[in-house]
């Protein structure tokens, strides 16, 4: 994106439009929905401008203006239609740092014009960077449709009533959760309907409750990121997102995800990586509830979902145990991620009845001896093997499986950094796997499949380390 929306006070100065026809009586009929008047430099008016001199709103200065004229201004529209002309008062306001814009022509503007939804108090503004003005149109229209027509009436309701919520409740959570609850509630019921009376009693019992209810602490939500596709949260986990005060998020939650949060939101990095802990994970719970003590909502962002691989028993745990609020927020985890990218089934009434979720490395980072397991009978049934944390450790779990009668030729798929844009995926053997885990390079983070689902077609590129069918008669 090009440009950055704003919106810009016209009260203080009239805008300026150049022109004197059809073209630039429409943009001031836009600027006059806000500014009280607008200057027009022209020799003549058109019928409608013509028509708003004669009302007061608009007044016509002498065409041609030069840098006294535009010096100062909120914005400039150059709408004469001769292009010499409209190039020289662009040029004249570029250079004095005025907004300008020509329509239709998109070099010579400072800014675009874009697409109003006008509901008084309540301003919409619609953007393509200029690029497709027929699908800001559309999208107008859209939001037409979908916003009552009396919202006005709403933000004026809130901001009557602004300065007496500031001054009984406390910035941050307190206040954001009565307005919510206003606008979610009965009041905002009564405003819509034209009720303003009813809306304004609503209001203030509301204010008086709230207070009362200050003394509530906060809470802590545990929520998953997901693999890191911000269009892979869940609609729950983004509403979590923005109404936190404080986030603490795992070095695998994404920052795409993250921009899903209040701009105001304190952000606090806790990531874990092997052998190197950021922050230790009784200072992390030890933050959750310091901080939902203080009445703030906190958002413990996991990667993936915040039950699978996740330590959430340990928090969860430590949460109840100091009397705070805890809420459970699911995310899609990696390993289904990376199955729904290479479009091959975890499950398949032919091959596979079932899945098993394991780690690959053990509290403290000690070697796994997947001795809680059956491998054997897992490598008997029709079953998958789904491996979370196991890049260092592929090669050893590999022989093991060898080690329980797995066939040497099981497909094997690993899959990194599942759902991103960086998504890599290998195939191999078993064998292959525990002769020589190194020809894969795989990275953290990854997830590694184990089992005949594996070797189902997969869609989109799949690396192989050797030829799956030259190992399978290799190992057979």
């Amino acid at each position: 994106m090009r440009t950055f929306p704003i919106f810009v006070s016209v009260d203080r100065k009239p805008p300026l439009v150049t022109g004197g026809g059809e073209l630039a009586a429409i943009k001031a009929r836009l600027l006059l929905k806000r500014a009280e008047t607008v200057d027009i430099a022209a020799d003549r008016l058109g019928p409608e401008l013509a028509e708003l001199e004669r009302a007061g709103r608009v007044a016509l200065i002498a065409a041609q203006p030069g840098v006294d004229w535009v010096r100062g201004r909120p914005l400039v529209i150059a709408a004469t239609g001769d292009d010499a002309e409209d190039a020289r008062v662009a040029a004249i306001a570029r250079a004095l740092g005025v907004p300008v814009n020509v329509p239709d022509k998109p070099a010579l503007c400072s800014f675009v014009m874009p697409a109003i939804v006008d509901r008084g108090e309540v301003t919409v503004a619609i953007g393509t960077e200029g690029t497709s003005p027929v699908l800001a149109q559309r999208l107008r229209a859209l939001l037409e449709r979908e916003l009552h027509p009396r919202l006005d009436a709403l933000a004026r309701l809130a901001g009557d009533f602004r300065d007496a919520v500031a001054e009984k409740l406390p910035a941050g959570r307190p206040r954001r959760k009565f307005w919510e609850g206003v606008f979610d509630g009965v009041a905002s019921e009564a405003a819509l309907a034209g009720e303003e009376s009813e809306a304004r009693r609503l209001v203030g019992e509301a204010i008086e409750a709230a207070v009362k209810a200050q003394a509530v602490q906060g809470r802590v939500l545990l929520v998953g990121a997901g693999p890191g596709d911000p269009e892979l949260l869940t609609l729950k986990a983004v509403r979590a997102l923005k109404a936190a005060d404080v986030i603490l998020y795992d070095r695998l939650a994404g920052t795409g995800v993250l921009e899903h949060a209040r701009r105001e939101v304190e952000l606090i990095p806790v990531g874990k990586v092997k052998g190197e802990h950021s922050v230790p994970q009784d200072k992390i719970q030890e933050l959750m509830i310091e901080r939902a003590r203080a009445g703030q909502t906190v958002v413990r962002l996991k990667g993936g979902d915040p039950l699978v691989f996740g330590r959430a028993g340990e928090e969860i745990a430590a949460l109840r145990e100091a009397g705070i609020e805890v809420e459970i927020i699911s995310g899609i985890t990696a390993g289904l991620a990376a199955a729904a990218s290479l479009q091959i089934p975890l499950t398949h009434r032919d091959i596979s009845h079932s899945v098993t979720f394991i780690s690959g490395h053990e509290a403290g980072g000690d070697e796994p001896s997947f001795e809680h397991l059956d491998l054997a009978a897992l490598g008997k049934g029709e079953s998958t093997l789904l491996v979370y944390m196991g890049v260092s450790t592929a090669g050893l779990l590999a022989q093991r499986l060898l080690d329980a009668g797995w066939k040497p030729g099981c497909p094997v798929i690993a899959v990194e950094n599942a759902s991103r844009d960086t998504e890599r995926r290998v195939a191999a053997t078993l064998a292959e796997l525990a002769a020589t885990p190194e020809r894969l390079e795989l990275k953290s983070p990854a997830v590694l499949i184990f089992g005949e689902v594996a070797g189902l077609p997969a869609s989109g590129l799949v690396e192989d380390v050797l030829s799956l069918s030259e190992l399978r008669r290799a190992y057979a």
